[in-house]
């Protein structure tokens, strides 16, 4: 693979080509990391509504039929339900880990087994999340371990 930058302040935006013979399950990852690299996420907090980039989003979760996303240090709540993200998300580093948790692959540190075929993963910032068993085969899928 070649990287080609054209840095020049005659450039009125950031524009991104691709050139290739196949689009293979790599570069369709890369793709999809592309695209929610300029998507952010309204979140509110304290009255208060923040954008917030997609990559700065740690998890999602859903309690008492709301929807908060979860920063490295910040909680904030978000309008869209679990299944809407999921929808959107489905290219992406995200993916569900529980009935009520989606969780971003690229804060992941590591994962480990427990009991009942549930995994435990460990995020970058030590926070720890249960992965259900039902949910551990798409985990793998997306991290291929």
């Amino acid at each position: 693979m070649k990287l080609i930058i054209d840095q020049s302040l005659d450039h009125q935006d950031v524009e991104i080509t691709i050139k290739c013979g196949i689009i293979d399950e790599q570069l369709e990852r890369l793709i999809a990391q592309i695209r929610l690299y300029s998507f952010s996420i309204t979140g509110k907090k304290d009255g208060r509504s923040h954008l917030i980039r997609l990559e700065d989003v740690y998890y999602f979760e859903s309690t008492d039929n709301k929807t908060f996303l979860y920063c490295e240090k910040d909680v904030y709540e978000c309008h869209y339900k679990l299944y809407e993200l999921e929808e959107h998300l489905a290219n992406s580093h995200f993916v569900r880990i529980s009935k009520s948790c989606i969780l971003n692959i690229a804060m992941l540190a590591n994962v480990r087994a427990l009991l009942n075929g549930k995994f435990e993963a460990q995020l970058v910032n030590k926070e720890k999340l249960i992965i259900n068993r039902h949910y551990v085969q798409a985990i793998k899928d997306k991290i291929q371990f």
